[in-house]
């Protein structure tokens, strides 16, 4: 994780990993109204840069971020918009893409329809 620890940041990443959803920088701002909005992106762009935090945007106004504990992808239903997590084996779909002249360091894979939600 971080090289530096605060107690700010260690209390934005304990949010972030007891999420049961990916959350905005405002929602993490609402749990945490203490530490500034500015203080908070900076840290969220600080994990996303080292990799511990993935920084989503599912065509919404703001960017979402979610602590993976196991990498996985997103399905995102476009009438409700519920995102469902799930895995897929990463090497048979860098070998289904076919991209011989190009490494793949990160897969990320969002996919969009409607869920089976009671209306």
């Amino acid at each position: 994780m971080t090289k530096r620890h605060s107690i700010k940041r260690d209390q934005i990443m304990s949010i972030l990993q007891k999420a049961k959803i990916a959350l905005s920088a405002g929602s993490i701002h609402m749990l945490l109204p203490e530490i500034d909005k500015v203080t908070i992106y900076r840290n969220l762009d600080l994990f996303v840069s080292e990799g511990v935090v993935k920084a989503m945007n599912f065509g919404g106004t703001e960017t979402l971020y979610e602590y993976q504990h196991h990498p996985h992808h997103h399905a995102v239903c476009t009438d409700c918009d519920k995102v469902i997590h799930f895995t897929a084996p990463d090497e048979k779909i860098k070998k289904l893409l076919g991209l011989t002249d190009f490494q793949v360091k990160e897969l990320e894979v969002t996919v969009r329809g409607i869920c089976n939600h009671k209306k």
